[in-house]
């Protein structure tokens, strides 16, 4: 017949039984088995979540007057790019800080794209929050 015919059910015994009274198959032990560790979570302190939610509206306001610019100005757009393919970081730099925003992005390119990282503090111990966009021109 089949190949698993007498396996079906297992034998007395085939399941050894746990030490603390449970009645489980040892395939479905629950999580918390004594062998296992059982998972605690911290307590929940919201502040610091709180903190990083209010550093990143100035990152993405920043972010958002950024590509605001470059999405409705096309002589803008067009000195952007043209400096970036050339390697011109002092222009990116000097173009971006035009705009207006107050946290300036770190800026990299490739002959593909732009790439601008905000972060939150540079004095910032914690790191809380960071921005990253990534556009395309070809």
């Amino acid at each position: 017949m089949y190949p698993y015919y007498y396996f079906r059910y297992p034998k007395p015994g085939y399941y050894p039984q746990p030490q603390n009274g449970w009645n489980y198959p040892q395939a479905y032990q629950p999580y918390c088995h004594p062998v296992h560790f059982c998972r605690t979570f911290p307590a929940i302190d919201p502040q610091m979540f709180m903190s990083s939610a209010k550093k990143m509206e100035v990152l993405m306001r920043d972010a958002s007057t950024l590509l605001v610019n470059m999405a409705e100005s096309k002589k803008f757009s067009y000195e952007l790019m043209s400096a970036a393919q050339q390697s011109n970081k002092d222009a990116v730099e000097k173009m971006i800080k035009s705009t207006g925003i107050s946290r300036i992005p770190s800026v990299s390119y490739t002959p593909d794209g732009l790439s601008l990282h905000f972060e939150s503090d540079k004095e910032d111990p914690q790191k809380c929050c960071d921005l990253t966009l990534k556009l395309r021109w070809m």
